[in-house]
């Protein structure tokens, strides 16, 4: 279920939809800013000892040099005393889809919005590529996937316009929020609440965004899409603190 977006351009049927996506995307792994090229699109990332001044990006059958600029904090957001997380360090791994945004630059980033979606056409309703199918179904996509074990997947690259909001308005009056904001996808459904390792990497990717732009708001989707959307589903903002 796209528990979290605007259906953007295109209205498509509830049809099964069956992607192998890692045939059409890019997949690298970032740990703390570092990059190892993990065996399986599934498999946990290796950990790197050291930031690498560059790294080599695969984009279909081309591979080009990328840099990456290390993000520096006074020391790693981790889960509460009373709610220890196993997640400790942020690992992203690419699976940057060709749909569900437009290419920009320049683009100023202040807000984070927080969304909820599953694979409701499929039999496990936290399939990864599941509900990326279904991303693609509608056209829609997030800049970052969560799944239930903490692991954080980019969709789309930040510099571009990710249609993950639709319809919305924020606080201050703003609309289009998709121009201005990251939208960060959390595996999961109505009925279920989200695992610590989920928050505790969502804490980690907020504190990386936050050291890379000025985020002045991290909001739910329903705050900005008031009655037409009510995610992110039993989201305990305390847990963020």
């Amino acid at each position: 279920m796209i528990g979290a977006f605007f259906y953007f351009h295109k209205y498509a049927g509830n049809k099964k939809v069956e992607l192998n996506l890692a045939q059409n995307s890019a997949e690298q792994s970032i740990i703390e800013e570092s990059v190892d090229n993990p065996s399986e699109m599934e498999s946990a990332p290796e950990e790197a000892e050291n930031v690498p001044e560059k790294v080599e990006e695969s984009t279909n059958s081309q591979s080009k040099e990328v840099e990456v600029e290390p993000v520096v904090t006074e020391k790693p957001v981790v889960a509460s005393d009373e709610d220890v997380a196993k997640v400790t360090k942020l690992s992203i791994t690419n699976r940057l889809t060709t749909w569900g945004f437009q290419k920009a630059s320049d683009r100023k980033i202040d807000t984070i919005i927080i969304h909820s979606s599953y694979d409701a056409l499929g039999d496990d309703p936290y399939s990864v590529s599941g509900v990326i199918a279904e991303y693609k179904e509608y056209e829609v996509a997030p800049h970052y996937l969560i799944d239930r074990q903490g692991k954080v997947y980019r969709l789309v690259e930040d510099k571009n316009i990710a249609y993950h909001a639709g319809e919305s308005k924020m606080p201050d009056g703003r609309t289009g929020v998709n121009a201005f904001s990251i939208g960060v996808e959390m595996l999961t459904t109505k009925k279920d609440k989200l695992t610590d390792e989920q928050y505790s990497a969502l804490k980690l990717l907020i504190t990386n965004l936050k050291g890379k732009y000025k985020i002045g708001d991290v909001l739910g989707h329903n705050q900005i899409a008031p009655g037409r959307k009510d995610d992110p589903w039993n989201f305990e903002w305390s847990k963020l603190k």
